[in-house]
């Protein structure tokens, strides 16, 4: 909104309240200059303070839509997707954790992260005494909330036998029995609180310069990697799109095909 009002400003235009006009003009103006997906995020921004003032939102405007249409065939682009990380780079990863408290933390928060799909601000606040044992002996856990889960109704993601056995001793070693599961880590002291999502990914990043991973791995990791690559992963061992779906608390057919359209499959054999 801020922009926006600097860009009225230079000019001598109205931006509270804006009309639809004077929003089509900015759109086709900084079309030029800005990618589609960042006069989204502008666009949102005024909508917003609009409705929070009462005002009528000039941004759901026809004209406005059809400003954006312009703006995006004009500058077609398509997401750029994290690197995923698959079980034979998980399995690399994994091999440079330290013998250590923390590398025991590192280890599993990459397997839990790789097992429940979860987006890293699901997986730090993943709680211990959300954990349970299936009939299979390994554990399951709740995960509360998630992105497109706003109202909290939670979905239940299963742990591989040897996710669990590192959860058991990372358990075991903290003494963790309720409150986050994965916790800060100083001088061999777990701290009671949860981590920062950031940390998701710079433990990735860490690792990954430790590894004996590829160049393209060890630049191209981020705390989405994990989530990427199980997907990936999934279609890869020949899961279909509903068992994906559920595994990674998807709703959208669409989504999960971005996911996994970078996946070398032989389709011809």
């Amino acid at each position: 909104m801020n922009q926006f009002a600097l860009w009225c400003e230079g000019r001598g235009l109205s931006f509270l309240p804006a009309s639809p006009d004077t929003v089509v003009l900015y759109v086709d103006e900084e079309a030029g200059r800005l990618r589609p997906s960042t006069l989204k995020r502008r666009l949102c921004g005024i909508s917003r303070i609009h409705r929070l003032l009462r005002h009528e939102d000039p941004t759901r405007d026809d004209d406005v839509y059809l400003a954006m249409r312009r703006a995006q065939r004009k500058k077609p682009e398509r997401p750029r997707q994290a690197l995923g990380v698959k079980t034979d780079l998980l399995d690399t990863l994994i091999a440079a954790c330290t013998d250590d408290l923390i590398g025991l933390r590192d280890e599993a928060l990459l397997r839990v992260g790789f097992d429940t799909l979860c987006r890293r601000s699901e997986l730090v606040r993943l709680r211990a005494d959300d954990l349970t044992t299936n009939v299979r002996g390994n554990f399951s856990i709740l995960v509360r909330r998630a992105k497109n889960d706003q109202t909290g109704q939670g979905r239940t993601a299963p742990l591989s036998t040897k996710t669990s056995e590192c959860l058991r001793r990372w358990l075991k070693q903290t003494g963790i029995e309720r409150g986050p599961l994965f916790r800060p880590v100083y001088d061999d002291r777990v701290l009671q609180r949860y981590l920062d999502p950031v940390v998701v990914s710079r433990v990735l990043k860490k690792l990954a310069r430790r590894s004996a991973a590829a160049e393209d791995a060890r630049t191209g990791v981020s705390g989405h990697s994990l989530r990427v690559g199980a997907a990936q992963q999934l279609t890869i061992n020949g899961n279909g799109i509903l068992q994906i779906m559920r595994a990674g608390g998807w709703r959208s057919v669409a989504v999960v095909a971005r996911y996994v359209e970078n996946v070398d499959l032989d389709l011809w054999t």
